[in-house]
């Protein structure tokens, strides 16, 4: 009989050791104005338990219900991981999310004090396990934002206002000289710019209205 009952407790520590709490993206929205994803949540019986609001950018917009506290999974059509994120209280402290072969896409890591989020780091991969971009910033999207080649060389120094590349901007070449220097606006260049040759030469003097040259 004591075989019997510690069999049966093995077996249902195993399911709910390996028992998951997943999510997938189930509705995207990109109408003006309020910019937004939908991920909804379903626990270990696939019963949706919470939905998550994002804006586009990444930041969290809200959540309805509740999440599971701990490790939550995303998952390709074939079974491959596309995403491992880790919530307590609602709250998303960490997340990664994978190409389809396996290799890391992006890493997310936000900081709480109680549920005022204080800033976060966010970390985007090329295919090939280069950085792509960097970006860290507080709860308002402000902060600074970092490209690479997929070479691993720096590419673009820029600021951040609201998630997005504003202000002052400086590009360089692989050999670390300056391309270009100049202003952004939403990601765009935008403004009085000044490009350079590799040698750190200044070539022309050019002006930018929402990421075109003007003549």
């Amino acid at each position: 009989m004591k075989k019997i009952l510690i069999l049966l407790f093995i077996a249902v520590f195993t399911v709910s050791v390996y028992a998951e709490v997943t999510r997938k993206v189930t509705a995207t929205h990109y109408y003006e104005g309020n910019p937004k994803k939908e991920m909804t949540f379903y626990n270990a019986d696939e019963a949706e338990v919470a939905k998550e609001f994002y804006h586009i950018d990444g930041r969290v917009m809200g959540v309805k219900g509740s999440i599971p506290d701990g490790e939550v999974f995303e998952y390709y059509g074939g079974g491959k991981t596309k995403s491992i994120a880790n919530y307590r209280s609602n709250l998303l402290n960490e997340e990664k999310e994978f190409y389809a072969d396996g290799v890391m896409k992006t890493h997310t890591v936000n900081t709480w004090s109680g549920r005022n989020l204080i800033d976060s780091s966010y970390t985007m991969y090329y295919p090939n396990g280069k950085r792509q971009q960097t970006m860290k910033m507080d709860s308002k999207g402000n902060g600074t934002s970092r490209l690479y080649y997929d070479t691993g060389e720096l590419f673009e120094k820029a600021e951040l206002k609201d998630a997005y590349r504003e202000g002052p901007v400086t590009q360089y070449y692989k050999n670390g000289k300056i391309m270009l220097t100049g202003f952004m606006k939403e990601d765009m260049l935008d403004g009085p710019a000044k490009e350079y040759d590799s040698n750190g030469q200044l070539i022309r003097k050019i002006t930018y209205i929402e990421g075109e040259e003007v003549k």
